[in-house]
């Protein structure tokens, strides 16, 4: 775990700085630019009920969100996780070029982007995770061991950096004392979470282990998880973090490790599950350091690449001028705010088919809002459901989905449905369906 010294002029600081800068300037442009997305209303949602876990995660973006709110979450822990990987590269290859190399290419990887403009569970691990491999690095048993706990109150898969680090070990043939002092740390950190799912029938980890490891997959799954690596890693970054990962410094070991483990897991888990592309996003963090030491080419191929395909993804939500018959892009970041026009319906509750629509009228509306209609199992399932008083109305809005029986049996009469449409530069990207349900039933 020695570093090498790196003492030479820094002839791509111009580059780096460029680099930085850009994704600098993009971030504040979406952070500006972009509703609260429904990922980030839900947590939202959490945050106005602050617990010890959450059916789908640990509870750390929560807490954030209510500290800091939405918006400053993402962008305070996107910019921390730069200079956590500058810091970290610093200590692995010593001063000189390959410490803003890495922060330079960290900050163009199309998965920290997005960690740091949209809050979401991600946001936090991303920078906690660098936090503990650098303290782990470092060997400072009691920084890394309160970094790995903040970590798996990030995010579940923060368990992998301690799979990554007894690898090390093993390799090593040695396990440091204070190793021990940083598991208690991290475990005792993580508690809170053990607690929660233990009142509520260990909820979390019964969905995150089906999410992640059930259902059908196949060649055709996995084809999709190295597509969505391509896109959230970088077409250059990711062959190279697998040659990192392979073939990389016998004294990077750990790095290597903390870049193979979230990969490994989740590309097998591809095969036996549909999952999504940005599970592994921590594997880059590590990849971007190990990058920075490799050929400079490389690192201006996989720099410059990324940093393109940021533009061109950014240049779409801001001012898109291609035109796809279903563009989820769009869909997902633009024309939630029209909800807000349903804060003066009296009512007193909106129902939705599902927890981010649910979430997003909750935002935008500050109503009572509940999922209904065959909903996926999530966080609405476990808070007490709110009551609609005899006589009182309320909402149901979907994007196309009519009420279902359950809720229409227990009004007196359904109108409906009106259409609530949004735009965004002309493009029409939501068309909501709202019916008012009457006069609740005793």
């Amino acid at each position: 775990m020695a570093h090498r010294s790196a003492l030479r002029p820094v002839p791509h600081l111009t580059l780096c700085l460029v680099l930085l800068a850009a994704s600098a300037a993009v971030r504040l442009a979406l952070v500006l630019g972009t509703d609260v997305y429904f990922d980030e209303a839900y947590y939202w949602q959490w945050s106005r009920h602050l617990d010890g876990g959450y059916f789908d995660h640990s509870p750390g973006v929560a807490w954030l969100i209510a500290l800091l709110g939405i918006r400053p979450t993402a962008l305070v822990c996107g910019v921390a996780t730069v200079g956590a990987v500058w810091g970290l590269a610093r200590d692995v290859h010593g001063p000189g070029e390959a410490p803003w190399r890495a922060a330079a290419l960290w900050s163009v990887v199309p998965v920290g982007i997005l960690a740091g403009v949209w809050a979401t569970p991600d946001t936090p691990l991303l920078l906690f995770w660098t936090l503990a491999l650098w303290a782990l690095y470092r060997e400072r048993w009691v920084l890394a061991g309160l970094a790995c706990g903040l970590a798996l109150l990030s995010k579940y898969p923060g368990v992998l950096l301690a799979a990554a680090f007894v690898a090390a070990c093993v390799r090593a043939r040695r396990l440091p004392a204070g190793a021990w002092l940083t598991a208690l740390l991290g475990v005792g950190l993580f508690l809170p979470v053990v607690v929660w799912n233990a009142r509520n029938d260990w909820a979390g980890f019964a969905f995150q282990l089906q999410h992640g490891l059930g259902g059908q997959g196949g060649w055709r799954t996995f084809g999709e998880f190295l597509l969505g690596q391509l896109a959230l890693g970088g077409p250059v970054l990711l062959p190279l973090t697998v040659l990192y990962v392979v073939r990389g410094p016998r004294e990077q070991f750990l790095l290597r490790a903390a870049a193979a483990a979230p990969l490994l897991l989740f590309g097998y888990a591809s095969i036996r599950t549909r999952g999504e592309a940005n599970w592994p996003a921590a594997a880059y963090l590590s990849a971007c350091v190990g990058v920075a030491g490799m050929h400079a080419r490389w690192f201006r191929a996989a720099a410059l690449v990324n940093l393109a395909l940021v533009l061109a993804v950014a240049s779409h939500l801001l001012f898109p001028l291609l035109r796809f018959e279903r563009d989820v892009l769009l869909a997902r970041t633009h024309g939630w705010e029209v909800l807000g026009t349903l804060a003066r319906e009296d009512v007193a509750v909106v129902y939705a088919p599902s927890y981010q629509l649910a979430s997003e009228v909750a935002y935008f509306t500050g109503l009572p809002a509940d999922t209904a209609g065959g909903a996926r199992r999530s966080q609405y399932d476990l808070w007490p459901r709110p009551e609609v008083p005899v006589g009182r109305d309320a909402l149901w809005y979907s994007e196309g989905k009519p009420p279902p029986a359950e809720l229409t049996g227990r009004f007196t009469s359904v109108e409906g449905p009106r259409e609530l449409t949004s735009d965004f530069r002309g493009r029409r990207v939501h068309t909501f369906l709202v019916w008012r349900l009457r006069d609740a039933r005793p």
